[in-house]
């Protein structure tokens, strides 16, 4: 199958920070293999995040993909809730 083009958007948009957390654009440009302008579009929500880009990077980063939506309302729970 190919490359996936569904995109997150609406209120998933606001992602970036989780993605960039303790990572320059520059590492995340070539964890993906796009720019560094491509990633600082995508992380301000100028140009939608691709799920293949999310499912690149939590193999890279070594976390489930729904990490990246933990927190958000109808998110699944990558981790427990701490008590």
């Amino acid at each position: 199958m190919g490359k996936s083009k569904r995109r997150v958007r609406g209120k998933y948009t606001n992602i970036g920070s989780r993605i960039a957390q303790d990572r320059t654009q520059a590492q995340l440009a070539k964890m993906l293999g796009i720019s560094q302008q491509t990633v600082s579009k995508k992380l301000r929500g100028e140009t939608a995040i691709l799920l293949s880009d999310l499912e690149k990077l939590a193999k890279k980063m070594k976390v489930s993909p729904a990490w990246f939506f933990e927190g958000y309302d109808g998110a699944p729970s990558a981790f427990p809730k701490k008590k």
